[in-house]
């Protein structure tokens, strides 16, 4: 199906993955970042365990992109340490991917159903995120 693209879907197409490519690269990194700032063992292991779903998702993209021809855009570089707000923005951002996964309408059904994976993991990392907020004191993130 993804052969039948004009080149104008194929460029529309590229940009939504790079975008959404952009964005897990981003969440992975402050997911690390925030995981090495925690005190707490089991927190810390929540946190890199949603870094390693969003690079799981970064890299899922990518292959989407290269197999379209494209290159994956250069990852985000963020602060050296996460502060909470940033965790709190992660998780509202989180929130939103979701939603963004499953507006997509896609030309593809494998892409489709890759969407549909990674917006069902997203909401994983909001619940997670949110496990971790409400345990996490802001202060002592670097809020």
């Amino acid at each position: 199906m993804l052969k039948l693209l004009s080149a104008q879907e194929r460029q529309q197409l590229l940009q939504v993955l790079a975008e959404r490519y952009r964005d897990e690269s981003s969440d992975a990194m402050l997911a690390e970042q925030a995981a090495e700032g925690l005190p707490y063992p089991h927190l810390r292991q929540t946190l890199q365990r949603i870094a390693e779903r969003e690079r799981q998702h970064a890299q899922w993209l990518g292959e989407k992109i290269r197999a379209l021809g494209g290159t994956p855009p250069p990852s985000p570089t963020l602060p050296d340490q996460a502060t909470w707000q940033e965790l709190l923005a992660a998780y509202e951002s989180e929130k939103a991917d979701k939603v963004a996964y499953l507006e997509n309408t896609l030309p593809d059904e494998e892409l489709e159903a890759l969407f549909h994976r990674i917006a069902q993991e997203e909401q994983q990392n909001v619940e997670e995120l949110r496990q971790v907020l409400t345990r996490v004191d802001p202060y002592g993130l670097g809020a």
